[in-house]
């Protein structure tokens, strides 16, 4: 068996340009931190980051926009992190899940309002699918993964299931499900996983009807 053809290394061009991107993350970050998200100007991020208005419209079409710096950051760092073979799909999912969510909560108010925008602008959240798809066809692979080994239900699209996935993850963080401090992290990650892998559907209570076998 031929070994697997590495991928091309990236070009300085595109060294550099992630390499801006970043920065450009970084210091809006530090200004959110400080200042609070819907207080910080892009201007302000530009100087901070010592970049033209220009380069950050290169970059990032909105403020929010930046939300998908840190999702490609975080699948990144999932897709390089020591993941079991034996690892189920599900406990994939539940680790990816996590990562992201210890991101969101280390910077709860930032990210909280970094999303609410995110998802009530249609340029940011066209400019992301423009972008690349990295962190919900990372989330694909997996629901694949796991259709592949009869973990999940092989009649649901991946693309699809992706879709649910981040978009009930979208709608909890952007706060439209649940007031800020009503439950905790805890029973708010369990609840989105029961629907994530168990749907409304009560089984035990089919199986009493009659509707399972």
């Amino acid at each position: 068996m031929e070994p697997e053809a590495r991928p091309p290394e990236p070009s300085r061009r595109a060294r550099k340009k992630e390499r801006t991107r970043r920065e450009i993350f970084d210091a809006a970050m530090t200004l959110f931190e400080r200042q609070g998200f819907d207080a910080v100007t892009v201007e302000a991020i530009c100087n901070a980051a010592d970049v033209a208005r220009a380069t950050f419209f290169l970059h990032f079409p909105t403020k929010a926009a930046l939300l998908y710096e840190l999702s490609d950051r975080v699948a990144a760092e999932f897709s390089s992190g020591d993941i079991s073979p034996d690892a189920s799909a599900a406990d994939e999912l539940r680790s990816l899940v996590d990562r992201m969510t210890g991101h969101l909560v280390a910077h709860a108010g930032v990210m909280r309002a970094m999303v609410r925008e995110f998802f009530s602008n249609p340029d940011a959240i066209q400019a992301a699918h423009a972008r690349g798809r990295e962190f919900p066809d990372l989330i694909e692979a997996i629901v694949r993964r796991g259709q592949a080994r009869g973990e999940f239900r092989a009649g649901i699209d991946a693309r699809l299931a992706s879709a649910v996935v981040l978009s009930t993850a979208g709608a909890i963080l952007s706060g439209n499900v649940f007031a800020e401090g009503e439950l905790p992290v805890e029973a708010i990650r369990d609840q989105f996983f029961q629907v994530i892998f168990g749907g409304l559907l009560d089984t035990s209570q089919a199986v009493q009807r009659g509707d399972a076998s």
